[in-house]
């Protein structure tokens, strides 16, 4: 079954989804980025960006470079 919006389409910007999440992550630090539905477990913008550069240092540790 396909389901359709009543409102009109959204445009999505032609860049990555990190780009436009993170943009503005300094400013939104203690906000809710993402709320997992099924546990309400809540992960601010502060936890998601040190994740990320958590992530990025073990793969940089093992050999990894960016654009790889």
């Amino acid at each position: 079954m396909i389901f359709r919006s009543i409102e009109p389409n959204i445009s999505i910007p032609e860049q990555p989804l990190t780009e436009i999440v993170l943009e503005r992550a300094i400013e939104f630090a203690d906000k809710p980025t993402m709320i997992d539905g099924l546990t309400g477990r809540t992960i601010t913008y502060r936890e998601l960006t040190d994740s990320i550069s958590k992530v990025a240092a073990g793969f940089a540790a093992r050999g990894f470079l960016r654009g790889m």
